[in-house]
């Protein structure tokens, strides 16, 4: 399958720009990776950036395992990483990643933390991974009491936590997009926001650039790091009848 993409991301009101992604393409396949450096933790960018090195390494390097596999490993390699980041100062550095890999007619994601992929398919929202935050776990588990904060997580890469990557996978066809953000952008624009402005005339490239400065612009002098990945499937235009007569074409 073809596909498309378009990314990009804003510092916001921060003075430091602690997500890191990339798009990766491999002999046909894609690896799709964003990560966001924990806020307020020491070397969040460095931790950020570990994560994406370390889907450089392995993406390049020949991989016989099942996706689904090699995502896990890529998730807890990337712990480990950034756990060594940590020992050399005195609070431990943390991200969050979300994978996308895909392959052939299937797509494999995984996540740690609450940095989201989304699944469009024929202009309807299919799924959003589930946010590993306390806030999260209160509303699942239907508790009371006082509110946990909403940036308050459970589980991220480098941290104390046991780490436990939730992972998915879906079949394709023609009319599949992926959308994989952090919270500074999911927390400024819903999934019906997203899908109005991909109605609009204009490339991908641009539409992912005009939700990104909404979300910074909601934001305002407060907002936080934002970074966005769109992957569509790229539907190829098919020849009228008589032109593939005239190259010889049935």
């Amino acid at each position: 399958m073809a596909w498309e993409f378009a990314h990009g991301s804003d510092i916001g009101g921060r003075s430091e720009q602690q997500d890191s992604y990339s798009i990766l393409d491999h002999l046909g396949n894609y690896l799709l990776v964003l990560a966001d450096g924990m806020g307020g933790r020491e070397q969040g960018a460095a931790a950020s950036d570990a994560v994406v090195e370390t889907a450089h390494t392995r993406f390049y390097t020949p991989h016989r395992v099942h996706p689904e596999q090699f995502l896990k490993r890529l998730c807890m390699e990337a712990h480990r990483r950034i756990r060594k980041l940590g020992k050399n100062h005195e609070k431990l550095s943390g991200s969050t990643v979300v994978f996308l890999y895909l392959q052939d007619k299937e797509a494999y994601w995984a996540h740690v933390g609450d940095s989201r992929l989304y699944h469009f398919q024929n202009d309807h929202l299919l799924y959003h991974t589930t946010d590993h935050s306390l806030v999260e776990l209160q509303q699942q588990e239907k508790t009371f009491g006082e509110s946990a904060e909403t940036n308050q997580l459970y589980m991220c890469l480098g941290g104390s936590n046991a780490v436990e990557p939730e992972i998915n996978a879906a079949g394709l066809n023609n009319n599949d997009l992926f959308l994989l953000c952090s919270d500074g952008f999911w927390n400024e624009i819903d999934p019906d926001e997203v899908l109005q402005q991909l109605k609009l005339p204009g490339t991908l490239q641009y539409h992912a650039d005009v939700l990104i400065r909404t979300a910074a612009e909601r934001g305002g002098s407060n907002a936080d790091n934002i970074s966005l990945l769109i992957a569509q499937h790229k539907t190829e235009k098919r020849l009228p009848k008589m032109v593939k007569r005239l190259f010889g074409r049935k």
